[in-house]
Formats: structure tokens, sequence, C-alpha cells
């Protein structure tokens, strides 16, 4: 009996930890295989939880003859993907606690740029930022992706994702903060931005940093989290740009720490919106992992794009 409790124990913390999206669903189905000794039971066990509908074949790393990227790789691949008319550099700064690395994107032409921070999720700088900072050049403003895990070295210094992921773990808010504010001065000092059209955008972890971050900030010129836990409620009251919130519609935990949050922004007379995107889950606009929702990526693209185009008019 002892053993079937640890054993549901066990099962339970990873469905949880699947549906808070600290892992993938590839990555829950490979703990749940180990956990259960059995890939047969693991995928009765996802049918039965609603987290597939039907039989998947996942692509096992070893059965391929392949294994999941390094972040130095996954970073490497983001670089490669640079469209025309888009220049990228890496660039360094003073942070709260050392130099902070970041990669910028920028239009070829027509500086100076409205500019907007990009804050990744939590396995670090991966290729999906370094993509995002270079779609913000295309649309037409300066990208910049911090490198939060810079106090530990840098995520591309990080054996594996889930090493990088331990890493976010142990980065507390302060210390974000002060980072974020650091490239809000750095960004001010270069003269192909206009220094009073910045904002701020994340997703995952870096959607609740988003949030968060537009409580301290008044140099914001928008907020734009994606699938981020809200800030506590009293601190709301700070918030001085518009926010758009990006939301998945099977996100139990993210939704329903904004639920509360909707009506005391209306109540405090915020500039505030919060759409959530039908059949999708978290994480859904990250086209590398395993609940990409291409068709609603691109709605919601189209709507923050839109967002931001008329907040920094």
């Amino acid at each position: 009996m002892a053993t079937q409790a640890v054993w549901e124990s066990a099962v339970k913390r990873l469905l949880e930890g699947y549906r808070r999206g600290e892992i993938s669903r590839r990555e829950f189905f490979q703990m749940l295989a180990f956990a259960t000794g059995s890939v047969l039971v693991a995928r009765d066990i996802l049918l039965a939880e609603g987290v597939a509908s039907e039989w998947e074949w996942y692509n096992w790393p070893d059965a391929q003859g392949q294994t999941p990227p390094t972040p130095k790789e996954s970073i490497t691949a983001g670089e490669q993907r640079k469209p025309a008319g888009v220049e990228a550099e890496w660039v360094e700064y003073e942070g709260g606690a050392g130099k902070v690395g970041a990669y910028l994107a920028r239009p070829a032409k027509g500086a100076p740029f409205a500019s907007i921070v990009v804050i990744h999720e939590n396995r670090g700088l991966t290729e999906f930022v370094v993509d995002i900072a270079q779609r913000w050049a295309a649309e037409g403003l300066l990208g910049i992706a911090p490198d939060f895990l810079s106090r530990l070295g840098g995520t591309a210094g990080f054996a594996s994702m889930d090493a990088a992921r331990e890493g976010i773990g142990k980065l507390d808010r302060a210390g974000v903060v002060a980072d974020l504010g650091a490239t809000l001065t750095y960004l001010k000092t270069r003269k192909d931005v206009k220094k009073e059209r910045m904002g701020v955008s994340g997703f995952c972890w870096g959607g609740a940093q988003t949030f968060y971050f537009a409580t301290e900030s008044s140099e914001l010129r928008f907020a734009v989290p994606f699938y981020g836990g809200a800030p506590p409620a009293d601190r709301l009251e700070k918030i001085a740009c518009p926010i758009f919130a990006v939301c998945a519609e099977d996100d139990q935990r993210v939704n329903a720490s904004l639920d509360a949050i909707d009506a005391k922004m209306k109540e405090l007379g915020k500039n505030y919106t919060r759409k959530i995107y039908p059949g999708t889950q978290h994480a859904f606009m990250n086209f590398t992992g395993p609940r990409y929702n291409a068709e609603q990526a691109k709605a919601a693209w189209g709507d923050v794009t839109g967002f931001v185009k008329k907040a920094v008019s």
C-alpha cells in the first residue's frame, strides 16, 4: 500500500508540473513512462487525464539517434533564422549584479526605433526568444532579449535545457527587476532608440516577470505578458501603461490567477485587455515545443503587433 501511495504521489506531481507549464508534454510522457515502468501505462494515464486524445508517437532521442539541443545549440539555431532586412548583434551592459548579455535585433534602416524588451521562458535564452526579437525587428521595432541567466554564467553555458531551468529557479524577483531596469537604462544610451517608446513582453516565466515589471517601471509604453501569472493585486494601482495579456484556453493555473485581476484592473480604470485563444495550451506560441498551435499563434501575433504599434504611435 505504501508503494502504491508513493507511485500515485509521483504521478500526481508530474501531472501538476505539466499543467503548470513546468515541463512539456513530451517530458511529461517520458518521466511518466520512467516512473511507471511502462510506456503503455504512461499512455493510458495521458488518455485518462485528457492530456492526449489518441496515441501519439514521441520521437525519443535514443531511438532517433538524436539528443535534444543544448541551450547553446538552440541559440545558434535562432541566430541562423535572421530574416533579410534585420541586423542583429550581441550586446553587454551593467546589470544589477554584473554584466548582462543580450541578443539585439533591429531593422536595417529607419532609426530611431521604438523598442521592446523580450523576456525569455524558464529555460533561458533560446531559439524561440531569439526569433521573437527578430520578428519585432521585422515589424519595425528594436527587440532586445536579455539573458537573465547572465548572473549564473549565461544560458549558453548550461549543459541542457533542464539545467537552465534549474538555474532560473535560483533567480529572485529583485534581481530580475534590477536587470530589467538596467536594460531600459542601456536602451536609453542608444541613438537608434526612441527613449519614450520602450515596452516589454515575455513568455511563461517571462510573462509573469513582464506583468510584475509593469508595476515597477513608469517608463514603459506598453506591456504584453504571454500566459504569465499576475502580480499581487495590491501592486496593480502602480501600473501606468496599457497591458495586453495573451492567455491559453487550457491553462488553469495562469487563468485562475488572472480572473480576479480582470475585475481589479477594471475597478482601477487601467487600460487592460486579456484575450484567451481557443484550443490552446500554455506555451502555444513556442514553435519549438509540443504545445505549439500555429493557427492561434498567428492570430495572437497579429493582435499583439497591432496593440504595440498603436501604443508606440
